[in-house]
């Protein structure tokens, strides 16, 4: 019989040749991936020139002592019910058609500002009476009773 294999010599590979297939690794990624690098560099410019930066470093090396501080500011009676409404207020934001909403706070801030703009002390009964002849006021009054009615419907 042969005798056992008691010594394994190792092939050894020149620590010039990892350095330089590393670098070559490395290279090819960089030129890979030259946009999202880039976009990165410029994120952790305008991060670090709002000064934000050394806040996340120090929360992250702190992050310990941090994290206790937030949750004993938490646990405090003012905070509770913030907490406890804080998953119903997601689910609620998540029912939300976006796309309305935004055509409603159009129409609000619209109102807003031409109301700001209004220089009328008030409005008798014949002039509130006129004033349905206005399109725009027609229209706005319709959709107020479009909405109350939607409202009022049985689910």
């Amino acid at each position: 019989m042969a005798d056992p294999i008691s010594k394994i010599k190792r092939m050894e590979i020149p620590e010039e040749l990892i350095h330089e297939k590393d670098l070559t690794e490395v290279s090819k990624k960089v030129s890979e991936n030259k946009e999202a690098i880039l976009k990165g560099i410029d994120l952790l410019a305008a991060i670090n020139e709002s000064e934000a930066l050394d806040t996340i470093n120090a929360l992250v090396k702190h992050r310990k002592e941090a994290l206790e501080n937030i949750v004993q500011e938490l646990n405090k009676p003012g905070y509770s019910a913030t907490l406890e409404n804080l998953s119903d207020l997601f689910l609620f934001l998540g029912q939300l058609n976006v796309d309305e909403l935004f055509y409603f706070t159009d129409k609000l801030n619209h109102g807003m500002k031409e109301a700001r703009a209004s220089n009328e002390d008030g409005t008798s009964y014949m002039g509130l009476i006129g004033a349905l002849k206005d399109p725009d006021i027609n229209r706005s009054i319709t959709l107020l009773l479009s909405f109350l009615r939607g409202m009022g419907k049985e689910l």
